[in-house]
């Protein structure tokens, strides 16, 4: 049988509907973390106009390398992560830092910290939206409080 595409140039119809798809599930990857993204952003930064370039800088650079991220084990935790980071370079940048949970926990636990107590996030909740496991989550809480406890 005869390929339809056969000697097609690139830039099909697959490909074409390959793009479609991954833009969709890019923007639908935005619609779903764009609150809570901005939330944790704001949380730390404490102004609503950083938080939001942050969060527009996150979903851009998601964005540019979408491919790349939906290929790698955890998406979302890598989105995370960028965000995580680029949040953090924000608070280096001649501001004094808002969230003291990040001068005195390890990041992780930390963000864990703010989305389950200032954020109010449950633990599943917290989870998905950092990309690991609720056992990750539960860990990270439990060490969090252990060193706060201490201090």
């Amino acid at each position: 049988m005869r390929s339809y595409l056969r000697g097609r140039p690139s830039g099909g119809l697959l490909e074409a509907a390959a793009r479609s798809r991954a833009r969709s599930g890019f923007e639908g990857f935005v619609e779903l973390h764009r609150a809570q993204y901005g939330m944790y952003a704001r949380a730390r930064l404490q102004a609503a106009g950083p938080a939001a370039e942050v969060v527009a800088w996150t979903f851009g650079y998601v964005e540019a390398g979408w491919d790349e991220v939906l290929g790698g084990p955890e998406p979302t935790a890598v989105c995370w992560s960028l965000l995580r980071g680029a949040v953090s370079r924000r608070t280096e940048v001649g501001r004094p830092a808002a969230d003291w949970l990040h001068e005195v926990l390890p990041a992780a636990a930390a963000d864990v910290v703010l989305l389950r107590y200032r954020l109010g996030l449950d633990l599943p909740a917290a989870a998905r939206l950092m990309g690991v496991s609720v056992g990750v989550v539960e860990v990270e809480l439990r060490a969090a409080l252990r060193i706060l406890a201490r201090a």
